[in-house]
């Protein structure tokens, strides 16, 4: 991960080691918006701002933890007047790194499946684990890999506010839906399409998005959009007219009201807020 004092900077791991450690000392918490096939956990210390999972905002101060699950787009961005952190600790790791015939870690690796997108975890959370993350960059691989578990086991015990997002991994066949809509976002195929797609009925393909993500076909679709609009207005002089156009949404109109529902702003409002030109 790189993190500069001018505009965001793209974020960049090697994903061919098992847990990857990453520590950014005094500087902007900023980056863009991204996601990967990994779990991360973040660890920032001495700065405040918001953090962003899928459409969820949560505001940070002085120290703050979260976990992001793979797939799931997020971001961090510090404000004044303490916009630059002490250290931030960044830990990465495959999502079926625990997935094995050993008990404890396979609990572990259940428990983590089981989070739909993120986890922000408590101030006293974050103080509970603040020394181990600090130490993970000392080890060894194995002993960072042994680190990581007790830092999970330690936090699988604490209270934690989840994020529910429509990325649900329950299904694998529903999966193949969501990432084939994923690959077209901004002009997303049709809810029969999907259903071909993976040799099912429309109206089974209905049923499943219903049941196991409590939405609609479209709902999901918007969804999506959402937060392709979200990165359009943080990073992109665009006028919000061609965001929403750009972003599958048949009218203005209706796209302000659909961001504020899920938002709980408007998009000019969003952009005022959360937009990087002023960077």
């Amino acid at each position: 991960m790189t993190v500069n004092t001018g505009k965001p900077a793209p974020i960049r791991f090697a994903l061919n080691q098992s847990v990857q450690v990453k520590y950014i000392e005094k500087q902007k918490v900023m980056f863009e918006w991204h996601q990967h096939d990994c779990f991360e956990l973040i660890l920032t210390i001495g700065a405040q701002g918001s953090g962003f999972i899928g459409t969820a905002i949560h505001e940070f101060d002085d120290i703050d933890l979260a976990l992001v699950a793979p797939g799931v787009p997020h971001t961090w961005d510090s404000q004044a007047p303490n916009d630059t952190a002490e250290l931030v600790v960044v830990v990465l790791w495959p999502k079926a790194l625990l997935n094995c015939a050993i008990a404890e870690l396979a609990d572990l690796q259940g428990w983590l499946e089981r989070i739909e997108s993120g986890l922000v975890f408590s101030r006293d959370a974050a103080e509970q684990v603040r020394e181990q993350c600090l130490a993970l960059h000392t080890k060894s691989p194995v002993g960072r890999l042994a680190l990581l578990c007790e830092i999970l086991t330690e936090l699988r015990a604490c209270p934690a506010k989840g994020i529910r997002l429509a990325h649900s991994r329950i299904s694998e066949r529903l999966a193949r839906v969501q990432a084939f809509i994923a690959s077209q976002v901004d002009n997303p195929p049709s809810q029969a399409q999907c259903a071909a797609h993976i040799n099912v009925s429309t109206a089974t393909l209905k049923r499943w998005f219903q049941q196991e993500l409590g939405c609609s076909f479209s709902q999901y679709c918007a969804l999506l959009r959402c937060q392709r609009a979200q990165h359009l207005l943080a990073t992109e002089h665009r006028p919000i007219g061609v965001v929403a156009q750009q972003c599958g949404f048949v009218s203005a109109a209706y796209f302000n009201q659909f961001f504020k529902a899920q938002t709980g702003m408007t998009p000019s409002a969003y952009r005022r807020q959360f937009s990087w030109r002023k960077r």
